[in-house]
């Protein structure tokens, strides 16, 4: 009887609430989810993401929106789900971005003439990470060796090939595996591969799994000249140091030089221009906050989350933007 009394107790009291607070009921009700498509849960792409669905749903009663994250296998998968409708947004790298608009590999003979740039965010950087006892020091000792260049729809995995052969490096003479990265450290650690290819945001949790195992590992830089070579052809790509302080554990071996690109937050032009705005609007009226959510975002300008020229700007970006006095 007593816990009959009790049950009926809550009943009532839930009801008296639900009369009271009825705006409570309608709030709930109203707030519209939003995905973004992102990466693996150790990757960059996902930390960004999520900074950026943090930021956001503090204010997400008042917008009547809320973001939420999703792991994906990245770049590519990311482009399909918000061109198909599967996703609202996206993160991908600029040199991706660009391949989808004009229809070219991986997407030939199928553009994405309708994705539209949000936000430009950190800089990328193409990673090597490889055990110290299988003597790779540098792209040329690769060969022969076991490469684990990411899993198909990453742009490590796309990137690979032709990263291999502007190092005038025979694709077929390196024996490549297409795993995620995700777990390319405890494939590192437990002898299956002996590097692994990543285009990472620094510092990344990867690179610091992979140096905390038994296995001693080094970060191997690119040559002077390949990156001469591909930032003269390529205004998309740019020379790049990958931060060692992050790395205690890595084994030193002087300067990692190597080749970045500009990731994007990005979404498709049926995507309304309010809820874009609204978006761009948080992230930058916060950019404080938004830069404490990571390291890899600690140095974004506003200058540089506005300049995305591979797609065209979001309406509803570029109505903030100028406002903003950020572009024209």
């Amino acid at each position: 009887m007593h816990s009959f009394r009790n049950a009926a107790r809550l009943v009532v009291l839930a009801a008296a609430a639900a009369l009271l607070f009825p705006s409570l009921r309608a709030e709930c009700a109203t707030i519209k989810p939003f995905s973004i498509s992102s990466g693996t849960t150790t990757s960059s792409y996902y930390a960004a993401a999520s900074a950026v669905a943090k930021v956001f749903n503090k204010k997400s009663a008042v917008y009547g929106a809320r973001l939420a994250t999703l792991a994906s296998a990245g770049s590519v998968a990311n482009i399909d789900a918000v061109a198909e409708g599967k996703a609202a947004f996206g993160i991908a790298e600029t040199e991706l971005l660009k391949r989808a608009a004009q229809g070219v590999r991986p997407w030939e003979g199928n553009a994405k003439g309708q994705l539209r740039a949000v936000l430009g965010l950190y800089p990328a950087t193409v990673t090597i990470v490889a055990a110290v006892d299988s003597g790779i020091q540098r792209i040329a000792d690769l060969k022969g060796k076991r490469l684990n260049i990411g899993a198909p729809g990453s742009i490590d995995n796309t990137y690979a090939s032709a990263l291999l052969q502007m190092s005038g490096l025979n694709p077929a003479e390196v024996i490549t595996s297409g795993h995620s990265t995700a777990i390319a450290p405890e494939l590192l650690q437990k002898g299956d591969i002996d590097a692994y290819l990543c285009i990472v945001g620094h510092p990344n949790l990867t690179v610091l799994e992979a140096s905390a195992g038994k296995r001693k590992v080094l970060l191997v830089p690119l040559e002077e000249s390949l990156i001469r070579q591909v930032t003269s052809n390529n205004p998309l790509l740019a020379p790049v140091v990958i931060p060692m302080r992050f790395y205690p554990n890595v084994q030193a071996t002087g300067t990692v030089q190597s080749l970045g690109v500009r990731t994007v937050l990005f979404t498709s032009a049926d995507q309304s221009d309010d809820s874009v705005y609204s978006i761009v609007r948080e992230i930058l009226g916060n950019l404080d906050l938004f830069r404490r959510q990571h390291p890899i975002l600690q140095d974004l300008t506003p200058e540089q989350a506005a300049r995305v020229t591979v797609i065209p700007l979001h309406p509803g970006a570029a109505r903030y933007f100028k406002e903003s006095g950020l572009v024209p």
